[in-house]
């Protein structure tokens, strides 16, 4: 029985992110990534970042049939721009390594 809380309480843990997990950042370049996470002395480069998928550009391939005055077919690209711009404050978490997952913009921070 022991066994089974322990066995609950790690899976309802493994998705959890606890506040003293994270950490906060400012942008200092971008897109060329390069950010200084508070109380760290140096700047991290982009060799030592991970973003999450939506902050960053992404590009789809669309296509669209139009069947009105007569049948065409127009190909392509819609650009979603990222959300991020130098200066801004970002909420970071360390990772193995000395590397950082960046997970989204900090919106107390006036980012």
């Amino acid at each position: 029985m022991l066994n089974d809380a322990l066995k609950l309480l790690r899976n309802k843990m493994s998705d959890h992110i606890d506040a003293k997990d994270t950490e906060r950042a400012t942008l200092l370049n971008w897109p060329v990534a390069r950010l200084e996470v508070d109380g760290d002395p140096y700047p991290y480069e982009e060799d030592k970042l991970v973003f999450a998928d939506y902050l960053q550009e992404r590009r789809t391939e669309v296509i669209f049939e139009v069947e009105e005055p007569s049948v065409s077919v127009l190909k392509g690209v819609l650009v979603t721009p990222s959300p991020l711009q130098v200066g801004d404050r970002l909420i970071v978490s360390r990772m193995t390594g000395q590397r950082y997952y960046v997970l989204g913009k900090d919106v107390a921070g006036g980012g």
